[in-house]
């Protein structure tokens, strides 16, 4: 044996996201996965240095078609000739001028201003990623995205309409409207969004931009 022999780079290790387990990082072929032993949960996934490229154009779509679900009605509600067009926001209204603040402050975050924070944010830090640009405060903007991501609740909002509508049609006659479509291509945007952006992969471009 040689002893002029290569020393072999020591092993990185990287924690579960869920069990906080050591798991062993290793290189991943394409669609490949790294699972977590101790609770099977996906620590990692394989990418394609164009896979921030799909959730740039999610988010830049989501943004606008932020702007088309909350400026068209959703639908309409006619109870004994006096029709009603609703918005998305007509139920916040609704719910403060009852005097349910909080349950309002709670609607509109969850159903308007977060969705819309959320890809915005998105849009920003892949934005910088893919342009390769040094924006400012870009670590906290991704980390706002990571908080905002669970209060992307645009399609927890979709199916809740669904619901009540159910209930409105036997008080009323209910007809959907256009932004109804948008809503949807909204609910749509935003999920696929969340399923595209790659935290991992953003953070180790940021890193090599700083």
């Amino acid at each position: 044996m040689s002893a002029s022999r290569a020393i072999e780079p020591a092993p990185r290790w990287i924690s579960c996201p869920e069990c906080e387990a050591s798991c062993r990082e290793v290189p991943l072929p394409p669609r490949a996965i790294l699972r977590c032993k101790r609770c099977g949960v996906v620590v990692r996934k394989s990418a394609r240095p164009t896979s921030l490229q799909p959730a740039w154009a999610l988010a830049t779509a989501g943004l606008f078609l932020v702007v088309l679900a909350n400026v068209n009605p959703i639908l309409t509600f006619d109870v004994v000739g006096n029709t009603q067009p609703n918005l998305i926001v007509t139920g916040v209204v609704e719910l403060a001028r009852q005097g349910y603040w909080p349950v309002a402050a709670l609607v509109f975050f969850a159903g308007i201003a977060g969705p819309a924070l959320y890809l915005a944010a998105v849009w920003y830090v892949v934005s910088a990623c893919c342009l390769t640009r040094r924006w400012p405060q870009l670590p906290r903007v991704l980390k706002a995205a990571e908080i905002l991501e669970s209060w992307n609740l645009v399609p927890v909002y979709a199916l809740a309409t669904v619901v009540a509508v159910v209930k409105l049609e036997m008080l009323g006659t209910v007809a959907w409207q256009h932004g109804a479509l948008w809503l949807v291509a909204l609910s749509l945007c935003a999920f696929l969004t969340g399923q595209l952006f790659d935290h991992r992969m953003v953070e180790e471009r940021l890193e090599k931009l700083t």
